[in-house]
Order: structure tokens, then sequence, then C-alpha cells
């Protein structure tokens, strides 16, 4: 046991900060946060930038652009959400969110677009669902009308996927409620195969789509009759197909195959498989698909009369998404925790890097902080380094594969704060070998996450005594545990005040103030 005395510097600057920064710490400690996904009703998609408005404050956010919204700094009450946004029907959500001892509460919620009615009409304003321009020769220009039969303004574009159409006019930025939009088409005959040629136009909007059929007649002959299949063997990026020529029509056979796209009716201007001239059944295993993509596929053949196709049929690859599981932390100490999770593949899909990622401030990517556990599925583990102490961080597993990185859950933690939790024992006046001594000291309960190299007491005549004032102090050791504290008896009457320490690398804690009456 050893005693000093520290220099007589005033100490009514901590005095008079430290409870209101003690103060604060344990204020934030208590406030929680809302937060939870709006999506689409009716595509399960995430609606970016809706308006969310928390209840009752009236406190307002954006969605991001996967529909996530979040509210923080939460004091302990009963909240609710209003959703609002453009073409979308506005949501006053009934259900009730309670935050209590400062967690955190998810509300997931859908919205419903307003209906969109789009009318297609020839030149007299009746509804029409085909223009056909026939076979006579002359005829390669027609026009047909697009009328805004909804309750709000659209933009909308028209896609098509065929060689002989040659031009479509351009329509307006904006449809207004109830105006009427004349579209000019123009075909290439030249293109046309032997026979009966049609295509879909579809005239599309953010709210849903109409369809036109568009029919021409090329009379030089019938090309081949030809059937698809429905697809088998679908994987996330292939599938086995198989097709076959009915009939010739007299015609001589030169190649056939398949045609697909993600739009129906697919051409030979698509994505093409030429596999040769053939005389029955065919087949062929697609490859380089994209996961979770519906695509319409068209066997054909090609013989000196012309291209025949197939009727269009659609499938969907599978989905090739990793399932991520929510993140444990266990502290450490004050700079570091370590991070648990599972990943699975989706559909069999090859796991190219898994591990955690980590902010303070956001939602965490694999752009910000990271550790890595490798390929392959299975357990995620890995240290959280560097990090500061008593401070909140966000983290969450992450998976990648060939088609892009899938997160889990976000959870939320706090690093341990390096500062130790004292107790100071009763002061009582004794007598030993050396004279009289007033006997005290402490228990050290909590190293908060990191080794304590000094303990001790300090005391003086004026309260709150501390290390870095005034006041003389002990040292008794380190680490953790309770001692005993000697101080020398004053020569003069009054009080003295005592108070334990226990100091780390990043910081002393104190213990409870006793007082002494020294007669």
């Amino acid at each position: 046991m050893k005693t000093r005395i520290t220099g007589t510097i005033t100490f009514i600057f901590l005095l008079v900060i430290s409870p209101i920064w003690l103060g604060c710490s344990e204020d934030n400690d208590k406030l929680g946060s809302i937060y939870g996904y709006v999506t689409d009703i009716s595509t399960g998609d995430g609606v970016p930038k809706a308006n969310v408005t928390l209840l009752p404050n009236g406190e307002s956010t954006l969605t991001g652009f996967d529909g996530r919204y979040e509210f923080l700094d939460l004091e302990d009450d009963s909240y609710s959400i209003k959703v609002s946004k453009a073409e979308y029907t506005d949501l006053v959500d009934p259900y009730t969110i309670k935050v209590k001892n400062g967690k955190n509460m998810r509300r997931d919620v859908q919205i419903t677009k307003l209906p969109t009615s789009l009318q297609i009409t020839n030149s007299n304003g009746e509804a029409i669902n085909t223009l056909d321009f026939g076979a006579d020769v002359s005829v390669t220009s027609m026009t047909f009308k697009i009328f805004n039969n909804g309750t709000v303004p659209v933009s909308c574009h028209i896609e098509h996927s065929c060689n002989w159409i040659a031009s479509i006019s351009s329509l307006p930025s904006t449809i207004t409620s109830g105006q009427t939009v004349p579209v000019n088409i123009c075909i290439n005959r030249t293109r046309l195969a032997a026979g009966l040629n049609s295509t879909i136009l579809a005239i599309k909007t953010r709210n849903g789509s109409a369809e036109l059929t568009v029919k021409a007649t090329s009379s030089s002959g019938n090309p081949p009759d030809v059937q698809i299949y429905q697809p088998t063997a679908i994987t996330a990026s292939t599938a086995q197909c198989e097709g076959r020529i009915l009939n010739t029509n007299g015609g001589t056979i030169t190649n056939c195959g398949f045609c697909y796209s993600t739009y129906p009716n697919p051409t030979l201007n698509d994505n093409v498989v030429n596999l040769g001239p053939s005389s029955g059944n065919f087949h062929y295993t697609l490859t380089g698909l994209e996961h979770n993509t519906t695509y319409h596929i068209r066997a054909f053949a090609t013989s000196n009369l012309g291209t025949g196709y197939s009727s269009d049929i659609a499938f969907s690859t599978m989905s090739c998404i990793p399932v991520c599981g929510a993140t444990i932390v266990e502290n450490l100490d004050p700079t570091s925790s370590m991070g648990y999770s599972e990943v699975s593949n989706g559909n069999g899909c090859p796991i190219i890097d898994k591990g955690l990622c980590w902010s303070r401030n956001h939602t965490p990517t694999i752009n910000d902080s990271r550790v890595s556990s490798g390929a392959g599925e299975g357990t995620i583990s890995g240290m959280l380094y560097p990090l500061q102490p008593s401070t909140a961080y966000r983290v969450r597993s992450y998976a990648t594969n060939e088609f892009g990185t899938i997160y889990g859950p976000e959870r939320t933690f706090t690093t341990l704060s390096g500062i130790p939790i004292v107790t100071t024992s009763s002061a009582s006046i004794v007598n030993n070998y050396y004279g009289q001594y007033i006997q005290t000291g402490g228990n050290v309960t909590d190293d908060a996450g990191t080794a304590v190299y000094e303990k001790g007491v300090c005391y003086g005549t004026s309260p709150n005594p501390n290390i870095s004032s005034s006041f003389a102090q002990t040292s008794d050791g380190y680490g953790t545990g309770a001692y005993t504290s000697l101080i020398p008896l004053p020569e003069t009457s009054g009080y003295i005040y005592i108070r334990a320490y226990a100091t780390t690398r990043y910081g002393t804690g104190y213990g409870n103030q006793v007082q002494i009456y020294i007669p």
C-alpha cells in the first residue's frame, strides 16, 4: 500500500460535466427505433421514395431503393405509421407499434397502386384488340388510338419484338386522364414470312399494360408448321427444350431451332439457337439464363417458303438466392467482438464468399467494414475489429454468388465501455503498529472487458474526490475483486470524503462516496 497526494488543480469543471455525461449515456441506452419495408401489394417489390410518417409526432422519412424506412432515437411509447406515394392509395396503418425498453421494432406494410385503364381504339373510338393489315401489298400504314380511361396521368411506352414492324410514332411523356393519343404504325412487307404473320404490341405503364395484336398476311406460300413442348429440367441458368416439325407444307427445311426472350412471341431477331435442317423432333439445352426470370420461347423452322413459329411458351428459371441467418454477437473487449451466423445455398448455386459486414451509422453492406469466412455454405464466424468503446454498431451476414450479394437480418449491438464498475467499502478508524488510520477500500465487480491496472481509493475534505483533482489517493493493486485501503488519520477534525476507483486504458470508474467524521 502506498499513498500519494496530487497537485492543487480545481475539480469543479469535472463535477459539473460528469453527471451530465453520465445522464446522457443512460438516456441514449433507453432510446429505441422502428424500421420496416414498404412493398407493392401486387408484386411484393419494395417501393422506393414512399413518404412514411410516424404518428403521433409527425416525423417523416423516405423509403430507400428497396422500400426500407427507419426512425431512430425513439422514446418508449406507442406509435403508428402513415404511408403515401404518388400513384398509390394512402395507407394509415391501424397497427400500434410499442417501443419499450429501447428496443428496435419492425413493421412492414403493403400499399396498393391506383388503377390504370388504358383503352385501345380505332379511329372511330371503338375498342379494338387487333390491327390487321391484311394481304393488300399497298397497305403499309395504319393508325390506332390510346385512351387513358383512368383517374391519374400515366407515362407509357410501346414494346414489341418484330422485324417486319418498320416504325411506330412516338408517345408524349405523359397521357393525362381522359386524353386520347393517336399512334401510327408502319410495316415492311418484304420482311413478312409466307402466310399469316402476327405479333403483339405491349403498351406498358408502371400500373399495368394493354396489348394489341398486329397481323399481316403474305400470299407467297405457307411456311412449316412447328410445335414446341414445355421446357424440362429447369435450373437457375439452364432449361431443356424440345420442338417438332409437324408439316413442311411442301417446302424444303433449311434450318430449325429455338428463339427466346423475356418478352412474348420471340422471333429470329431475339436470342436464337440454330440447329440446322431436321425432319422431326429437335432438342437443345439453353444455358446462361438469368436466375428467377420468366422467359418466352418458340420453336421455329425455316424453308424456302418462309419461317414458321410454334406457339409461345413461358417458363421461369429457379431462384438462386442464398439464405443468410441472423447474426449473434459476443463482445470480447471494448474494441473487438465476435460475430456468428449461418448461410445456405439457394437451389445449389455455389457461394463465392460469405461473412459479416458492419457500420456505425447506416445499414451495412460489403462496401463497409467486413470480415470474410470464405466460400461455400455453412457457419460464418469472424472478429469485428477495430471498434470504438461504448458505441452502437449495426451488423449483418452476407453471401455472394454469381448473381450478386444477399444479406441477413440487421442486428444492433453496443461495445463494452472499458470503464470498470467499482463499489466503495465503509470507513472506520483503526489502530495498528504504525498508528491510527482510516480503514476503507473497494470492490471491482466488473472490468468492462479489459484489464484493471490500478485500483484504490481517493479522498479529501470536499465531496466527490477523484484522481485528477487535488485529492489524495491510495494505490492498492490491480485486477478485479475486493481490496482494503488505509488512509493516514488527518491531524485536523472534520469530514473526510472517500471514493473507490479502478483504472483501465480506457478510463477510470468510481464507486459510491462514503464519508467519516474525524473528531
